[in-house]
């Protein structure tokens, strides 16, 4: 989990930054069956089965996401607000009934936002993606991509006539080119865009080599780019050829090939509304990057948002590539075909206050008083406490564990860490009425503790499939004891530093029955009730509660 092999042989330090990134509770880890070895979400290959959408449960196929994007294109949309689901409501006009109910707009449920508020309705309740996708605020129309291409075409026919006839337009004749330049400011961001994709796609035609398939020529459109570039610097016995220098390709130069010049009039009303209304209608950066064109500024220029589409994803190992996880394909499904867990295959470690610090051995009378509760959020700085570390095998083997721990906890608080029994033996995860039929140890049996006296090299207590035992723990204190010379360094504490985290190395020992597969053998000829030994390791953290401040 740490790289590095100093730092992996060293004491795990939980206050090291980068153990962030090695700390996973156990329900969020996988275990890989083949390599034997517990798998974090760094550890394992992410591989997507299928796409859908969260709000109408509609399967996309991933081509689709490819060409349209990873967002629903039917009628489910966010508001761009309070990003709830927004409905789609009819408001058809008493005076003027549609045939199709309409016109519709979409509303919010939760804050009251709705598209009257940009000026956007649509005809029809179904395909509001489309539509949407058709209309601009205030209900203008967007052309399609198709339509921008024939705009673009037809413009280019017409500057072409006009150079070859060398006559020039005035700007106040009625034509085209004027209709165009007075509806420059309200070209929208896409039709600029597919002009400047049109302009470098012509260039990189016109770069294109008579012989696309030789040697020494550049083509950017051939597939077989790459072996070309690589005969380029080959050091084989062939004769160099002479070749001329590529044609650089120019920049765009006009409105047609995606040119924008920058207009300063927006900016200078941009600045004047927002001295008279204010910073409250303005968006904030969450909305600006919601938006599908992130250079809105005001609330009045707010789109609904298309839901984000939602993946089903399996796991594999990064080393082996095993399935360590896979759900069902079925959208409305929530359980999994194969989920390795390794709550099954490694201890669960649990720390709590000694029950005899807690309690009174003898329940307490009408006049006594009850014993306070432990306080974990208030440990006493140089006082020793104990506390019960239980660990619960989920194997059908009994496991032998040795636990290690350093003598001080590392950080700024020197707390000192002492596990009485630092060896011992856990129980199988065998059946309840097998264990109470048994003639063993009954389940809950303590060991040294009968008398409620702490013995060294003895559990605790013991059940079925769980031992716990006592670690003494000395908490250290927060401001240092200053003395003549000595400087008070209470300041250079962080937030954090005053919880108790303790590291733990776990070892297990067990043996369990051999696979015929990972021995190369056949079922036939191995041995049905052979044992085989088995050794794992890790480290882990547990927390202790919270150091008092003197």
């Amino acid at each position: 989990m740490v790289a590095g092999a100093d730092e992996e042989d060293g004491t795990f330090d939980p206050r090291n930054p980068r153990s962030n990134y090695s700390l996973y509770p156990i329900e969020h880890l996988l275990y890989c069956e083949d390599c034997l070895q517990i798998r974090c979400p760094r550890c394992v290959i992410e591989e997507t089965l299928n796409w859908y959408c969260p709000s109408c449960l509609f399967e996309v196929p991933s081509s689709v996401v490819k060409s349209d994007g990873n967002r629903c294109t039917r009628n489910c949309f966010n508001c761009p607000v309070c990003i709830s689901p927004l409905t789609v409501n009819s408001i058809e006009k008493p005076d003027a009934p549609s045939a199709t109910g309409g016109p519709y707009i979409l509303a919010c449920p939760y804050c009251h936002w709705s598209t009257v508020e940009t000026g956007i309705e649509f005809e029809k309740h179904t395909g509001v993606y489309g539509q949407l996708a058709r209309v601009g605020n205030g209900g203008r129309a967007m052309p399609t991509a198709k339509e921008r291409d024939k705009d673009r075409e037809q413009r280019k026919d017409l500057e072409a006539r006009q150079r070859d006839s060398r006559h020039l337009l005035s700007p106040s004749d009625d034509s085209p080119t004027a209709d165009r330049e007075s509806d420059k400011s309200t070209a929208s961001r896409d039709h600029v865009f597919s002009n400047l994709g049109a302009f470098y796609k012509g260039q990189i035609e016109a770069q294109t080599p008579v012989n696309p398939f030789s040697a020494h020529d550049l083509n950017f459109s051939s597939p077989s780019a790459y072996s070309r570039i690589m005969n380029l610097y080959s050091s084989t016995g062939a004769k160099k050829q002479k070749r001329g220098k590529p044609t650089p390709m120019r920049e765009a130069a006009s409105e047609l090939e995606g040119l924008v010049v920058h207009d300063m009039a927006s900016d200078n009303a941009a600045i004047e509304r927002i001295k008279r209304d204010g910073w409250n209608n303005t968006l904030s950066r969450t909305q600006k990057l919601a938006q599908p064109d992130p250079h809105v500024r005001f609330d009045n220029e707010l789109r609904p948002i298309a839901t984000l589409l939602c993946t089903k994803r399996s796991k594999r190992c990064r080393s082996c590539r095993h399935i360590l996880s896979k759900p069902e394909s079925k959208i409305t499904s929530t359980r999994y075909k194969i989920k390795v867990l390794a709550l099954t295959h490694i201890p669960r470690l649990s720390l709590r206050a000694l029950p005899s610090a807690m309690t009174p051995s003898v329940p307490p009378t009408l006049g006594a008083t009850a014993a306070a509760p432990f306080s974990y959020h208030n440990l006493r700085s140089g006082i020793p406490t104990h506390f019960l570390l239980q660990l619960s095998n989920p194997l059908f083997d009994t496991i032998r564990v040795t636990l290690a721990t350093p003598s001080t906890v590392p950080g700024k608080v020197q707390t000192r860490v002492t596990i009485l029994c630092p060896q011992f033996e856990v129980g199988a995860n065998t059946d309840v009425w097998d264990d109470a039929l048994s003639s063993s140890v009954p389940s809950g049996t303590r060991g040294s503790a009968a008398d409620g006296q702490i013995e060294a090299g003895k559990v605790w207590d013991r059940g079925r499939n769980w031992t716990s035992v006592v670690i003494e723990v000395i908490p250290g204190f927060l401001r240092p004891i200053t003395g003549f010379g000595q400087a008070d360094h209470a300041d250079e504490l962080g937030e954090d530093d005053d919880l108790l985290e303790i590291p733990i190395f776990v070892r297990l020992e067990f043996e369990t029955e051999a696979n015929p597969e990972d021995r190369g053998l056949d079922d036939s000829r191995g041995s049905k009730g052979e044992k085989e030994k088995r050794e794992e390791a890790f480290w882990t953290v547990v927390g202790a509660g919270c150091i008092a401040a003197m």
